[in-house]
């Protein structure tokens, strides 16, 4: 019984001494010095806390770092996504403008129209425009030049056949010669068979719609010149072109309908 009454009159005395030498070193001089003799123990006892808090921060830190790397990556993702639109939203104001700009013939009717989907050949061969109001046999032309004619219509949308197709037949001539002949397609080029030598445009002409016939508009440009060579005998020469509109990478093309 009285070894625990001693028990706990020693914790007791320990505890005041505790308390007492808090005092010391909050208040006294010779507390500070007690601080000071202590200060390394209290540093070796303090570094688990340290370390745990470091830890934390860095592994905080680490996370909102990784969180906002993230959100600076979508954001600089969406500014890509938004100036690709912008650049292709800039060409295709420009390519509407300059069909916006082509010359209205008095006889024709003029709209614009988006392209929906190409035909799958390196050259495509057919085109599906998005349009409601569009008749057999109308005109597509680019800003470059003449592209095809309409094949089969709906309310919402025109096959088109381009110039490479065989089974249209386009006249043209040349600003430098009274040349008057018939375009064909094969598929890839462009031909003009039985020219007269002497008529017979140079490699880099530009040859034209001579408006013979009266379905397509006098002047506008069809083809160039890539090669020509002489038949029978000499006086023929046969040539060879390539399409001036580039079809395949046109978003918006014009159409020209007859006025009847």
């Amino acid at each position: 019984m009285r070894s625990g009454v001693a028990y706990q009159v020693r914790h007791f005395w320990w505890l005041l001494l505790f308390l007492v030498a808090l005092i010391l070193v909050a208040y006294l001089p010779v507390g500070q010095k007690l601080s000071l003799a202590i200060a390394p123990v209290l540093h070796v006892v303090q570094a688990p806390v340290r370390w745990y808090d470091a830890a934390y921060l860095w592994f905080e830190s680490s996370q909102t770092l990784q969180t906002k790397y993230s959100q600076l990556g979508e954001l600089q993702l969406q500014q890509q996504s938004r100036s690709l639109e912008l650049t292709a939203l800039r060409t295709e104001n420009r390519q509407l403008r300059r069909l916006l700009k082509i010359s209205q013939t008095s006889t024709y009717t003029w709209q614009v129209a988006r392209v929906m989907s190409r035909s799958p050949e390196e050259k495509s061969r057919s085109l599906i425009l998005d349009v409601s109001h569009a008749q057999r046999d109308d005109i597509i032309i680019s800003d470059e030049g003449l592209v095809g004619l309409v094949d089969e219509v709906s309310p919402q949308y025109a096959v088109v056949r381009t110039i490479l197709d065989a089974s249209i037949a386009v006249p043209v001539t040349t600003k430098k010669s009274h040349l008057a002949a018939l375009i064909r397609g094969d598929g890839t080029h462009l031909l003009v068979d039985f020219v007269p030598i002497d008529l017979a445009p140079e490699v880099g002409d530009i040859l034209l719609t001579s408006g013979a016939g009266g379905l397509y508009p006098a002047g506008i440009p069809v083809a160039v010149v890539e090669s020509v060579q002489a038949i029978e005998d000499g006086v023929f020469a046969q040539v060879h072109a390539s399409p001036v509109a580039h079809w395949q990478r046109n978003a918006w093309l014009a159409i020209a309908s007859q006025q009847h």
